[in-house]
């Protein structure tokens, strides 16, 4: 996987980051949009269904390539934001979901550890916690049809008590939303962004 981060504003001048995560056959797995006026995911909001030109976007004034680690800090800044997560009663536990797409039934896995539930399964394009039950053309069916805001059974994966959600935690990165905004951020070394 590759990672660009391209600063890239609104239509109407507003300032904006759009972060991917790209194979190298040129298809994005995960997307984020930050701008001044809210938070976009894919494929909540935006759904790609053709390859990307990863060499036009290396290449572009306003792109740069950023590393699996930055990305992955940007991401869990963000995440608790996804309107996925709204579809099910406690993200932080384990769920078994059934979709109808088609006449057929995919089952899907949602496990909040992002660990991978074993042979069969396929991560979701644009999710880390989220699997189905099918090869790499079905995770991206099932991205399209959660795009269309199909519906989802869901049932706790395991017996027992429901956990109490986790308090958010904030994590110590690169820190969009106070760039994105105009706020002051101190730094590390004491100074200071706008």
């Amino acid at each position: 996987m590759r990672y660009i981060r391209m600063y890239k504003g609104s239509e109407d001048g507003a300032p904006g980051v759009t972060l991917y995560e790209v194979d190298a056959n040129g298809w994005v797995h995960r997307q984020l949009q930050v701008h001044a006026e809210g938070v976009r995911f894919s494929p909540e909001d935006i759904l790609l269904r053709r390859p990307v030109s990863l060499s036009y976007m290396v290449r572009h004034p306003d792109a740069e390539e950023i590393t699996a680690e930055e990305f992955e800090l940007h991401w869990a800044e963000f995440d608790h934001r996804r309107r996925f997560r709204s579809r099910l009663a406690n993200p932080w536990r384990a769920w078994r979901g059934c979709m109808e797409v088609a006449g057929a039934l995919l089952e899907l896995r949602w496990v909040p550890s992002g660990a991978h539930p074993g042979e069969g399964w396929t991560r979701v394009p644009g999710f880390v916690r989220l699997f189905v039950h099918a090869d790499e053309r079905g995770g991206w069916a099932t991205q399209r049809e959660l795009f269309l805001e199909r519906g989802v059974t869901w049932s706790p994966l395991t017996e027992g008590p429901d956990p109490a959600p986790r308090p958010q935690a904030l994590l110590e990165g690169p820190r969009l939303t106070p760039a994105l905004h105009g706020d002051a951020v101190a730094s590390r070394d004491g100074a200071t962004w706008a």
